[in-house]
């Protein structure tokens, strides 16, 4: 595996933690990494100390980890002793390094044993606002070559992606967020189209949109969990009419966030507000099995995301972030806006399609065109 150099990983830790979360002398920071994150990590309590903060590293073995579960210990793993959540508690800023890293054994576990292993997640939002902490989820910890073999794409091609993404300056997104968030507030009709089937109508309620660029701001903290944002991160995403979407939606993107495997070449039939059919080239398996259990409103549209980051192409757990790239998904948006409750959210993402509100092109060829 390719380490940073002490320059890259100190290049890193300063656009972070100055541009991002904009730490202050004194703060105390909390900085919590696995094994191939460590050289990263450690450039973030280099940088601290520069400033003046006060940080603390926190470091997980991913093979004591993996002991812990093959035991039966994930309970243990799930639940964190006291001295942990004091220093959380006494944290002002954190940096968490996503673990562990073999995401496709992470993913093959049992239902009931990856619960047991995030068990302590609602407890650890809870301190983290009391205590007013403000964080990033660094997607380079990802990115291993383990990883890169599961999702099929170039190891170092998708390290370069993220690391020069996580480096950029989020204020150059700003005014494009914008732009695109007011279409989509004061908008009422969405169009998508591509060469590649895809023609798809939907409408908006005059919902507010969520902007997500990978900063912590006075704005997001008074959010639901937006104390913490994911680095890199450039989308605007909001509830659309959940009575309101015909036509087909085809990905060229595949969706490798919500289920336990890629799921490529998926294929969305509405008519009259719902889902009627649904198709996968590969990996649709998760996907169904997901739909069948769910209930009322899983086959509802959901929300329209659309990405603005120039940087990234073809990036795991990214699609949606590729500028010009629309996700149209299906299921649960109550939690950002929306009406629907439901226990299940899908969605598939095209890269490179048009897109027009009210007849108003927002993207199109992966480019972003409002002015």
């Amino acid at each position: 595996m390719t380490s940073p150099s002490i320059e890259e990983a100190d290049r890193l830790a300063r656009g972070v933690l100055r541009q991002r979360l904009r730490v202050k002398p004194k703060e105390n920071i909390t900085i919590e990494t696995y094994p191939s994150s460590l050289p990263w990590a450690t450039g973030f309590v280099r940088e601290a100390r520069r400033l003046g903060a006060r940080p603390l590293l926190l470091y997980e073995d991913e093979r004591s980890y993996w002991t812990a579960v093959e035991e039966g210990r994930a309970g243990l793993l799930g639940s964190p002793g006291e001295h942990e959540w004091a220093a959380l508690g006494h944290s002002d800023v954190y940096i968490y390094f996503w673990g562990p890293e073999d995401l496709v054994r992470r993913r093959r576990l049992p239902e009931k044993v990856q619960g047991q292993l995030v068990a302590f997640n609602q407890k650890w939002y809870r301190v983290a606002g009391k205590a007013g902490l403000r964080g990033v989820r660094m997607g380079i910890g990802r990115v291993t070559e383990r990883n890169a073999r599961f999702f099929g794409v170039p190891f170092r091609r998708w390290r370069e992606q993220v690391l020069r993404a996580s480096m950029a300056d989020p204020a150059a997104l700003r005014p494009t967020a914008a732009k695109v968030a007011a279409a989509m507030e004061n908008g009422r009709r969405v169009r998508i189209r591509h060469p590649n089937g895809t023609d798809l109508t939907l409408a908006l309620a005059g919902r507010r949109p969520n902007q997500t660029i990978g900063e912590v701001t006075a704005a997001t903290m008074k959010t639901p969990f937006g104390m913490m944002a994911n680095v890199p991160d450039a989308t605007v995403y909001v509830a659309v009419d959940e009575n309101t979407a015909d036509g087909t939606f085809v990905s060229n993107r595949p969706n490798t966030t919500a289920f336990d495997r890629p799921v490529v070449g998926g294929r969305f039939r509405f008519r009259a507000g719902k889902l009627v059919r649904s198709s996968f080239r590969r990996g649709g398996g998760a996907f169904r099995a997901a739909y069948r259990a769910a209930g009322a409103g899983r086959d509802r549209p959901s929300f329209l995301e659309v990405g603005l980051d120039p940087n990234v192409e073809h990036v795991p757990q990214m699609e949606e972030n590729e500028a010009g790239a629309v996700t149209v998904g299906i299921g649960r948006n109550i939690s950002f806006g929306g009406a629907t409750e439901v226990d299940f959210l899908g969605y598939l993402t095209v890269a490179g399609a048009e897109l027009s509100i009210d007849g108003r092109k927002v993207a199109r060829g992966g480019r972003l065109l409002l002015r």
